[in-house]
């Protein structure tokens, strides 16, 4: 179901979730967009997971060609360097992501 319409697509998915009190929240997007060069798929997904002492991002999971859906999980230090991920679909990739956000989570215990 589509919740809003924007000039940058439709929104599927628009979320803000707590995910460690005081420290993170993770933001989720996703467009349906017209399909083209950068978007072949019609989607535009971005997964944000912020930390609120640092205000910064710490993990971000978008897709855009030439990449398609990738992770940046050297942030804030090297925002560049991204990880492939062998999926076309934004629910994979989300999923994704919260494991990722998991394994973060606990490193910091």
């Amino acid at each position: 179901m589509l919740i809003s319409t924007m000039g940058k697509g439709e929104i599927l998915v628009d979320k803000s979730l707590v995910v460690k009190q005081d420290r993170y929240v993770a933001k989720i997007k996703v467009y349906q967009v017209a399909k083209s060069k950068i978007f072949p798929f019609g989607i535009k997904a971005k997964f944000l997971l912020h930390d609120l002492i640092n205000d910064c991002a710490r993990l971000l999971v978008d897709n855009h060609e030439p990449f398609g859906f990738h992770m940046h999980t050297k942030l804030p230090d090297n925002p560049t360097e991204r990880m492939k991920l062998e999926v076309e679909d934004y629910n994979e990739a989300l999923q994704i992501f919260f494991n990722e956000v998991e394994r973060i989570l606990k490193n910091e215990e």
